[in-house]
């Protein structure tokens, strides 16, 4: 069905766009690990700064967007040619840094980027013999966030997005250019890479789950999409009452303790069959603890004496 134009009165448009967003309050979170924070301490830039303050001196940011790539499927009869997604591409992020007059910003990503390629050899890594190498991801990957906000959110508490960035790391710290001409502002461009970001309150995940418990399958047997109620893996009776299971006998009935002191049942129940040892059915009859007469354990012996 197509839609027709609709004619607004110019009233109802001015105040449907006096709610549009701006792009000038956001606020930037770096969230490094242990490893990061250390090599950041070890030129001089203290963890408050890195928590508090580096966030604060980004001048320009962006959104993340991502894209998907996709690929050309024919027909072999239909004639017809179809583009299908195949995987999704999360794209760079780029912020600006405004640089403090201790230059703390650039020691920081320096520091980060001397942990992802350590250097080997001399400590003040001038030597001819230096080694590079590259560190493990779970050393130099870290958590970072953009919140984007209106100007009345801490009145109103509405119009707030979120975006978290898993395990990213800076992919390139610009070249940072200087003059004596303009005297402006020194400013640092660092490009951030991450696996991939999630909304708060959008970005959902589905849970699988089966009768194994959770399953990375798309099979039904192995797990199931919107759904917790698997089974979970619970001790059986002999494994509570600290009563061990015997082999299988010869004559192909479940083996059990024949305690007679087991009072809750020391057998193995085997497709509604219950099973245990002949000793522990003769000594007593208890609920579940053997073959429920005298009776019939003597009948089974003289049957397993005539096989012999």
């Amino acid at each position: 069905m197509s839609r027709r134009p609709t004619k607004y009165p110019i009233n109802t448009i001015r105040s449907r766009f006096q709610t549009v967003a701006l792009d000038n309050k956001y606020q930037i979170f770096i969230e490094p690990n242990l490893d990061v924070y250390n090599a950041a301490s070890d030129v001089g830039v203290e963890r408050r700064f890195v928590d508090e303050d580096l966030g604060l001196y980004v001048s320009d940011a962006v959104l993340p967007g991502s894209s998907f790539a996709d690929v050309e499927v024919s027909g072999d009869r239909q004639g017809i040619t179809e583009r299908m997604p195949f995987k999704r591409i999360y794209d760079d992020v780029t912020f600006t840094f405004m640089v403090d007059r201790d230059y703390k910003v650039m020691r920081f990503f320096e520091s980060w980027t001397q942990l992802i390629n350590p250097l080997h050899g001399q400590t003040d890594g001038k030597a001819n013999d230096q080694v590079m190498t590259l560190s493990y991801p779970k050393d130099y990957k870290c958590t970072m966030s953009i919140a984007k906000f209106n100007k009345d959110y801490f009145e109103t508490g509405i119009g707030f997005l979120y975006y978290c960035f898993i395990r990213a790391w800076p992919l390139s710290v610009s070249s940072t250019p200087v003059n004596y001409d303009s005297g402006s502002m020194l400013k640092l461009n660092v490009t951030f890479r991450y696996e991939r970001y999630v909304m708060e309150n959008v970005t959902k995940g589905m849970i699988r789950s089966g009768w194994k418990g959770y399953s990375d399958s798309f099979d039904p047997w192995m797990g199931q999409y919107g759904s917790s109620s698997f089974r979970p893996t619970t001790k059986s009776n002999n494994q509570r009452n600290n009563t061990s299971i015997s082999p299988t006998n010869s004559a192909g009935y479940g083996g059990g303790s024949g305690n007679p002191t087991n009072k809750r049942g020391s057998g193995v129940k085997d497709r509604g069959r219950t099973g245990g040892n002949f000793s522990g059915a003769q000594q007593q009859n208890k609920r579940g603890s053997g073959f429920t007469t005298r009776k019939q354990s003597k009948g089974l012996q003289s049957i397993l004496k005539s096989l012999k």
